[in-house]
C-alpha cells in the first residue's frame, strides 16, 4: 500500500521522478531522450522503432531490459509468459493455435485470427470477447481438433 501511494503521489506532483520505476514514464525519458540527442522530429519513423524496441522480449534486443530498471516480475516468469498463454482470457485460444499450426496463420492480434484454410483461402476468426477462447471453453476443442481445417469446421457449427 505505501508503494502505491508514493507512486500515486509521484504521478502527481512529478512524474518524472518515476522514471526507473513506472514504465510509461521510464519508456517516455528514454524516447525523448533519444529524440533530443539525435534533433528528431517527434512523428520521425525512427522513434516508433525505439518505442516498440523498449518492449522487445528478447533480452538482447529490449531497451527496457538494458536500463535494469526495477523489475516487479521475475525474469523467468516473463520468459515463461512469453510461450505459455494465460489459460483464463482469450490469449489461450490465440497462443495454443500458434503453438499447434504456426504454419497455417497467417495473422494473429488481439481481437482475431487470421487462417490459412487450404489452397488461398483465408479465414477470419473474430475474438472480440476476452472471456471466451479460455481453457474451459476451448481447451477440450483444442485437443480433439488434429488439423485446422477441423478447428474451424467445429468453430462454425
Amino acid at each position: 500500500i505505501r508503494r502505491w501511494e508514493g507512486v500515486l503521489s509521484g504521478l502527481e506532483s512529478d512524474p518524472e521522478s518515476l522514471a526507473g520505476q513506472v514504465d510509461w514514464v521510464t519508456k517516455r525519458r528514454v524516447v525523448e531522450g533519444v529524440r533530443e540527442r539525435h534533433d528528431l522530429d517527434p512523428t520521425d519513423m525512427k522513434l516508433a522503432a525505439v518505442d516498440l524496441q523498449y518492449h522487445d522480449l528478447r533480452p538482447d534486443r529490449s531497451l527496457f531490459a538494458r536500463l535494469g530498471a526495477e523489475k516487479l516480475v521475475d525474469p523467468e516468469d516473463v520468459r515463461a509468459a512469453t510461450t505459455t498463454p494465460p489459460v483464463d482470457t482469450r490469449a489461450y485460444f490465440r497462443g495454443r493455435c500458434l503453438a499447434r499450426w504456426p504454419d497455417r496463420i497467417v495473422a494473429a492480434n488481439w481481437d482475431s485470427m487470421v487462417f490459412e484454410a487450404g489452397g488461398e483461402t483465408l479465414r477470419r476468426v473474430p475474438m472480440m470477447e476476452p472471456s471466451r477462447g479460455t481453457e474451459e471453453h476451448v481447451g477440450t476443442l483444442l485437443d480433439t481438433c488434429g488439423t485446422v481445417e477441423e478447428l474451424l469446421e467445429r468453430l462454425s457449427n
